[in-house]
């Protein structure tokens, strides 16, 4: 019994120190099975995915945003007391002072005005404006030409600015154009400059085609 007791200790002594070494080399335990190509289960059942640490999540680009394009007021013809059809947008007053008749917003920055000159060519009417309105510094400070030229049917166009009294630059196309019995009138749109890339701009193309004589308007349709 004694011996046969030595010879187990020997062994287990042999064998303990047989696993102690494997597991400081790193291999696996004898008699350990590992399970490879599986990930864990969860308590669901379902597999647990751990996510990469460098995978950089997908961000759709933004969808660009349309630019809005600007839009002035409502034009309509209107058929004035004087005599003449001209365009003018929704809200704006009439006023007659005698001698011009206007049409303007409620801040009065801007304005559509029409007035009879006399007998002389309309671009001579323009040259003698332009040489007026650059000599009266007290109602137009700053004045200065943009354009002076002839325009198609013998008229002329002035294009000028100034500064007002409101603290803007007002920017004005007066375009002279042959009315009844040979007497030219004027026609002026004017406004704060920085208003005329949209709706000024668009009320001056407006006047071109839309002002006319009570003798000489197109017949309205229906």
């Amino acid at each position: 019994m004694a011996a046969l007791a030595g010879a187990l200790i020997g062994v287990l002594a042999g064998g303990g120190g047989y696993l102690l070494t494997r597991h400081r080399d790193g291999a696996e335990p004898t008699g350990t099975t590992t399970l490879t190509g599986a990930p864990p289960v969860t308590a669901s059942g379902s597999p647990s995915r751990t996510p990469s640490a460098t995978s950089t999540p997908i961000t759709p680009p933004p969808t660009p945003t349309p630019t809005p394009t600007p839009t002035g007021p409502h034009l309509a013809p209107v058929q004035d007391p004087s005599g003449f059809t001209l365009v003018v947008p929704d809200g704006w007053q009439r006023r007659n002072d005698g001698h011009s008749t206007f049409y303007e917003p409620p801040d009065k920055l801007s304005l559509v005005q029409v007035y009879a000159m006399d007998a002389n060519a309309p671009y001579d009417q323009a040259v003698a404006t332009d040489s007026a309105l650059a000599g009266d510094a007290t109602r137009f400070p700053g004045y200065h030409r943009i354009r002076l030229e002839r325009t198609a049917g013998g008229g002329a166009e002035l294009e000028y600015a100034y500064n007002h009294s409101s603290g803007t630059v007002r920017r004005a196309v007066d375009h002279i154009v042959n009315g009844p019995n040979g007497t030219a009138y004027a026609v002026i749109v004017a406004g704060p400059e920085g208003d005329w890339p949209t709706g000024l701009q668009a009320l001056r193309e407006a006047e071109l085609t839309g002002f006319c004589f009570a003798a000489q308007c197109p017949a309205a349709a229906g």
